[in-house]
């Protein structure tokens, strides 16, 4: 079913929810992606076969959601994900995060640490804003964003550059969570191609280092990029899915 909510800040969530059993998979899209993505559609077929309830939404500033995307940041895409929890969801939650979206799951796992029962990334990027693009401006373009000018830089796949604010960068710093331990309790999977040109492959293993929780599992893929969306990597994730999902039925 497709349909919208009403997020705490006023704007609106485009969302797709399969009604099925629990637990509720909730899928997480990367920067500049949507819920319309390769990982988001093969997981929520995986979802109907399993008749697993399954949720896919636009962050703010994304696909059919709204507002701007120079206006969006790591704060109102939790809100974005916590409203999709809250008033989407009933029951054990797990959530699988995509790059951006692993940032987010992360911050949404400690907001929500009863709902969730566990959470995969998917070259999950925590801190992305200052570890992954901030070093890599130039200092003209350090500038340009203390100035309050928007930068451009190139996008993954050829597309359309990507607009970063001043907004984002700043919205970053205040969402940072790699700089101390990530009280998360549940399994985590974090699934990571070591030939991604987005996210350093020792990421995961950051993360891991970081998590509270004993039951952490990183799968490093060889030859995997950044998408992780070929038919083996699809494969992959939703074995993972239906392992932490079988750790939710009923007994």
């Amino acid at each position: 079913m497709s349909d919208t909510l009403l997020a705490p800040d006023g704007n609106r969530i485009a969302y797709d929810r399969v009604a099925g059993r629990s637990p509720t998979v909730v899928f997480l899209h990367g920067l500049a992606s949507d819920k319309g993505g390769t990982k988001a559609m093969a997981l929520e077929v995986h979802c109907r076969a399993r008749e697993l309830t399954s949720v896919r939404f636009d962050m703010f500033g994304h696909g059919a959601s709204s507002g701007r995307f120079e206006d969006g940041g790591p704060t109102r895409w939790t809100d974005s994900a916590l409203a999709v929890i809250d008033r989407l969801t009933t029951g054990p939650v797990i959530l699988v995060g995509s790059s951006m979206g692993g940032w987010i799951a992360l911050k949404a796992a400690m907001a929500r640490p009863s709902r969730v029962a566990g959470l995969i990334g998917i070259a999950a990027a925590p801190d992305f804003t200052e570890t992954m693009i901030w070093p890599h401006f130039t200092a003209d373009e350090k500038a340009r964003i203390g100035a309050g000018v928007v930068c451009e830089i190139p996008s993954d796949g050829g597309g359309p550059p990507l607009r970063i604010s001043p907004h984002l960068i700043e919205d970053g710093r205040r969402n940072l969570i790699m700089g101390g331990q990530l009280n998360i309790l549940c399994p985590v999977r974090l699934l990571q191609g070591q030939r991604d040109a987005s996210v350093p492959w020792p990421t995961a293993q950051a993360i891991a280092e970081r998590l509270s929780g004993g039951d952490v599992i990183v799968t490093l893929i060889k030859d995997g990029d950044h998408r992780l969306s070929r038919p083996q990597d699809l494969d992959l994730l939703t074995r993972v899915v239906d392992e932490l999902a079988s750790r939710c039925a009923p007994s």
